[in-house]
């Protein structure tokens, strides 16, 4: 995974993260203990798939936002830590050769400890992702109320920034500035300077 770029980070934790939602649930409906478990895990699992996907839908969307430059470590760490669990919950060759015999032995490979950390590191990571998802829709959202506000503020016809329709007649309104002329016209009629 490394080199790719963040939306083909994305679509790579998105992708392993549907396999190992599907090996959980594959083991759910084969084994007898340890259900709370696994069913506490591929939740977990496929609600981190879903931020993801918000994600790149988000990305897609908006290419100049910087949610998933900003992530690449964590998506690399989550694709590193759910490849080793997808590893774990692949049938070996053993189950194979048993099933072609009959026997349907699929075993927990995990501790509830385990299971625990896992857990925890995937929300952990769950966290960062809909962080990130939650800064850029804010820099959005932000984006919008700035130019609203510009829509809404009141235009003076004539008289927008760096017009020059009136600079060549140069006007006073009635007994405005009088102070001004005033003291002007003194200074120009004093002999002394």
């Amino acid at each position: 995974m490394d080199g790719l770029s963040g939306a083909a980070s994305v679509i790579a934790v998105v992708d392993i993260s549907a396999k190992v939602a599907s090996l959980c649930y594959q083991y759910s409906v084969e084994v007898e203990h340890a259900k709370d478990d696994i069913e506490r895990l591929r939740r977990k699992v496929n609600d981190t798939k879903n931020v993801l996907e918000k994600l790149q839908q988000l990305e897609q969307n908006n290419p100049q936002l910087s949610t998933t430059r900003n992530v690449v470590d964590s998506l690399k760490e989550c694709y590193k830590q759910l490849q080793g669990l997808k590893g774990h919950l692949e049938p070996g060759q053993g189950r194979k050769a048993m099933r072609r015999f009959g026997i349907r032995a699929l075993k927990w490979p995990f501790t509830r400890k385990e299971v625990e950390k896992i857990v925890q590191d995937i929300e952990s990571f769950q966290r960062t992702f809909s962080l990130a998802l939650q800064a850029d829709q804010t820099a959005l959202v932000l984006r919008v109320d700035q130019k609203t506000d510009r829509l809404l503020l009141p235009i003076a016809e004539g008289a927008s920034f760096d017009s020059h329709t009136e600079e060549h007649n140069a006007r006073c309104l009635p007994n405005t500035r009088t102070e001004l002329r005033k003291t002007i016209a003194e200074w120009a009629n004093n002999k002394d300077g």
